[in-house]
């Protein structure tokens, strides 16, 4: 857009209608296809050209951030450090839980509904009016004279829908006038659509592991590579500890770039001063120490030298404490306690959501979910008995498991690393239960939730369910005593549970039954208080979120 021109969608304003057109940009092809490669990657220089985007992504002062796990955490972290630094921010991550909007932060807020128009609007219908004749003259000129015509719209298309939210996020930092904007990279990082960003100031690679295998590859070494593709000539860069398979491709990479990678190791909670970092579990210190090093490098490479400068090894300046400390990011380590339920003490039905996926995120959740469970069982021991008719002295306190995930990932990896990792902190589900997500993949926003799922396919869930009873079927010890203990106040009256109230899991036909039954579960049995890990997918537990908010 050109400088003073006022930014006035001439386009339909309402929200369901952005939705829509936003919708039309989700492809019908699987993951791990041509397009997910790097294919047509080029096209997105000649998008940004339509959008009058190249100088101004040039002038953004960008913190780009890879990785396996952690990399949507580490950015949480580096902008709220920033922001508490006094400086204007825009955060871009994705996926995005409830609202497309929460991709697009300005200053730790979601961008508001109204701005999110505006700037949708304008690129939508640049994208859709002028993109196929200029891609057209640029790419396809001496095939003009064999066609004896242009090609159709259907050779250049429109930008699929993360390149397309990508391409937003910069038109939407750059108008706000963003003074730093932290990138988390979608997928891999190579031919990933933020990758077309050329000029960093710091780069950043968090905790690699297995993941996207379809698309990044079947090792380590593989994985590696492709999110080492983020690195820039002689832009700094930073990693954490790794796999030595995947250390050995980063320095490798770095070193072909003469890019200077460094390895940051965890936050010393001593730096803390006594405060809890805003976000839960161990883990957690890892993506913190890595925010750290990323937000002093783009302080001191951004002239910022009176923060810069600061000797970070023994001591934090104080605006680092308060971002690390106030720092939140939704579907990651949440805890949210049941609005809806009307019990007589507050508490008896509660969500831990966590949007892991992979074998080490799984590993990490559970550990973060028993040290949760068992530190509020100890907080209770702690208080006072309330000797009162209208109270129950005891709670009966189960975790339940809500899970599902998508059907490229490997059940038999994921639920045997949860049941182990809990059993190991002395952690035992009484009931797993599998629902398949309300959200459905090709439309986006508030229409993409069906009030109700007729005849829905429960095939994967009823999979899912499988592998957990045959989990549980090779360890006959603690864990199976632990769940036929607490059958009896636990009945299967909805969903497949095998035909026994005394079954380890249960499938619902959708995930508002399943719900359903834990909030009457905790209705009708005022003794039991009921501690739910949802977790396997982001999609779930954003739509498990949508369910249980007011």
């Amino acid at each position: 857009m050109a400088d003073g021109e006022k930014e006035s969608p001439d386009a339909p304003t309402s929200y369901d209608e952005a939705m829509e057109a936003l919708s039309s940009l989700i492809t019908k092809r699987s993951r791990g296809n041509n397009s997910n490669k790097g294919n047509q990657f080029d096209l997105l220089f000649h998008y940004l050209k339509i959008l009058e985007l190249e100088d101004a992504l040039d002038d953004l002062k960008i913190v780009h951030v890879a990785g396996t796990k952690g990399k949507g955490s580490t950015c949480t972290f580096t902008e709220s450090i920033l922001r508490n630094c006094g400086f204007r921010t825009g955060l871009f991550t994705s996926p995005h839980l409830i609202d497309v909007r929460e991709r697009f932060r300005l200053d730790g807020v979601d961008i508001s509904q109204e701005k999110f128009l505006a700037y949708f609007w304008w690129c939508f219908n640049r994208l859709k009016t002028t993109c196929f004749t200029l891609i057209l003259y640029h790419i396809h000129a001496a095939e003009f004279g064999r066609y004896g015509q242009e090609r159709t719209t259907e050779d250049v298309p429109m930008p699929p829908l993360f390149r397309f939210l990508t391409l937003l996020a910069f038109k939407i930092f750059s108008a706000e006038q963003v003074d730093v904007a932290i990138l988390e990279v979608g997928l891999g990082g190579r031919f990933d659509a933020t990758n077309v960003v050329q000029k960093p100031v710091v780069c950043g690679i968090a905790s690699l592991g297995y993941d996207h295998m379809e698309i990044l590859g079947d090792t380590l070494g593989k994985i590696a590579g492709e999110k080492a593709g983020i690195l820039k000539r002689g832009i700094p860069a930073f990693t954490v500890q790794q796999p030595e398979e995947a250390m050995c491709v980063l320095e490798d990479k770095a070193s072909n770039l003469n890019v200077d990678l460094q390895v940051v190791p965890p936050l010393d909670v001593n730096l803390l001063n006594g405060q809890k970092l805003g976000l839960e579990g161990e883990h957690q210190y890892v993506n913190a120490g890595l925010a750290i090093a990323l937000s002093f490098t783009w302080l001191k490479r951004t002239g910022h030298l009176e923060l810069a400068n600061q000797d970070h090894t023994d001591s934090l300046p104080e605006q680092f404490i308060k971002g690390l400390t106030a720092a939140s990011f939704q579907g990651r380590a949440q805890i949210v306690p049941d609005q809806y339920v009307d019990s007589e003490k507050d508490g008896d039905l509660v969500f831990y959501l966590d949007g892991a996926h992979s074998p080490e995120s799984m590993e990490i959740c559970a550990k973060w979910f028993s040290g949760a469970v068992k530190g509020e069982h100890q907080s209770d021991k702690a208080k006072p008995q309330v000797s009162s008719s209208t109270h129950q002295l005891k709670k009966n306190i189960m975790q339940i498991l809500l899970f599902n995930c998508m059907t490229v990932r490997d059940p038999e990896l994921l639920l045997p690393q949860l049941m182990k990792t809990c059993a190991s902190q002395d952690v035992y589900f009484k009931k797993a239960l599998f629902a398949p997500n309300m959200s459905v993949y090709h439309k986006v926003g508030t229409h993409a939730l069906p009030s109700a799922v007729p005849e829905a396919d429960l095939s994967w869930q009823l999979t899912l369910q499988r592998v957990w009873d045959n989990t549980m079927q090779k360890d006959k010890g603690r864990e199976a005593k632990q769940v036929n203990h607490v059958a009896e106040e636990m009945k299967d009256d909805t969903g497949k549970g095998g035909g026994s109230h005394e079954s380890s899991s249960v499938v619902f036909p959708s995930l508002p039954l399943a719900i359903k039954w834990l909030r009457d579960t905790v209705r009708q049995n005022q003794s039991v208080r009921l501690q739910v890990l949802v977790t396997g997918s982001l999609h779930l537990v954003g739509d498990v979120l949508k369910l249980i908010r007011k």
